[in-house]
């Protein structure tokens, strides 16, 4: 379901607060429309002069999106994950069939830190729910039997648009990708619609484009362990800035807290470091590194950038410790 909530007229230098942390608009009069879409707030920012045709059409393919590969709630990757449980063959459409791909090809990028197809593991962990409620811990048993037959995206068969999986604990769950995917999307559907400046935050995850009033963008990436912000950097040309974290989305199980990102190597949460975020042209990419580097943890995560082919990451571990890239040398205020 997406809410539609005031239209608001953004002026020069103000500032908005946004999901990920703060986010200057340099439009000296701009449109801020704002939804509530993916389980969390979207904010589009666009010129004023934006068509209203096109900004609807940007928030309708986006509503369609967020319905369509919720791998909870009833839609196409939920009735996918039915049939791969009864081991018989499903349709996908050309968009889903393009998503799974899509997924199939980060998880091997990453080396299967970013394993989309660990649905039955977020499950049996209690990270599908809306509401983050304590409890216990799944038994040490039911994780192993997991283990025994980890699922893979290379488990699929394709017969055109028809698909099977080999594996029938395989559920695709798609949270840490589609969002990066709907980033992408949206941008390029505005491009070709003639917007240049634009700025598009899905629940965090943020990417912009053009420099509006001949100003870039300010994006702002919060604080783990505080209210405010680790640091703010401008965007250059056409960027994605996506933070994957491990202190917004947790449960308390057996008294612990234990955070939504799972390490495919172990079925546990991920531990080591508390946010990682990855600086970007693709946000699709952006999204899929930010989650295979957290798995990483705090001693494999540069390697694992470079082979990723990402070069402008910030790090923060459990200590409060921060570790950048070189390629954010200078772009962080204030420095890290």
């Amino acid at each position: 379901m997406m809410t539609t909530l005031p239209t608001l007229r953004v002026q020069r230098r103000q500032w908005l607060a946004l999901a990920a942390g703060l986010c200057l608009m340099p439009l000296a009069s701009a449109r801020h429309e704002r939804r509530v879409l993916f389980g969390s707030t979207a904010d589009l920012l666009l010129p004023e002069a934006t068509p209203a045709s096109l900004a609807d059409d940007i928030w309708r393919g986006l509503q369609a999106m967020n319905e369509r590969w919720n791998a909870w709630k009833p839609g196409d990757v939920h009735l996918l994950n039915q049939a791969f449980a009864a081991g018989r063959p499903a349709r996908a459409t050309p968009a889903l069939r393009s998503l799974i791909q899509g997924a199939a090809a980060m998880e091997r990028l990453s080396q299967g830190h970013f394993n989309p197809g660990i649905g039955g593991l977020v499950g049996q962990w209690g990270f599908h729910d809306d509401v983050m409620r304590p409890g216990p811990r799944p038994a040490a048993a039911e994780i192993a039997a997991w283990l025994t037959a980890p699922p893979s995206l290379a488990q699929i068969e394709w017969r055109g648009l028809e698909l099977r999986s080999r594996n029938p604990l395989l559920r695709l769950d798609f949270g840490g990708y589609a969002k990066g995917v709907a980033l992408d999307w949206a941008l390029d559907r505005l491009q070709r619609g003639g917007v240049h400046d634009a700025l598009l935050n899905l629940g965090g995850n943020l990417a912009a484009m053009g420099r509006p009033g001949q100003r870039p963008w300010r994006v702002g990436v919060r604080d783990p362990q505080g209210p405010g912000l680790a640091a703010t950097l401008l965007t250059q040309g056409r960027e994605a800035v996506v933070t994957s974290g491990s202190y917004e989305r947790f449960r308390v199980l057996d008294g612990q807290r234990c955070c939504h990102i799972l390490d495919p190597r172990s079925g546990r949460p991920a531990p080591g470091l508390v946010s990682v975020t990855v600086v970007h042209p693709s946000a699709a990419l952006a999204d899929a590194a930010a989650t295979a580097l957290l798995v990483a943890g705090p001693e494999a995560w540069r390697p694992l950038a470079q082979a990723m082919g990402v070069d402008a990451v910030l790090v923060i571990d459990q200590q409060g410790r921060r570790q950048h890239t070189a390629a954010l040398e200078g772009r962080l205020d204030p420095p890290v």
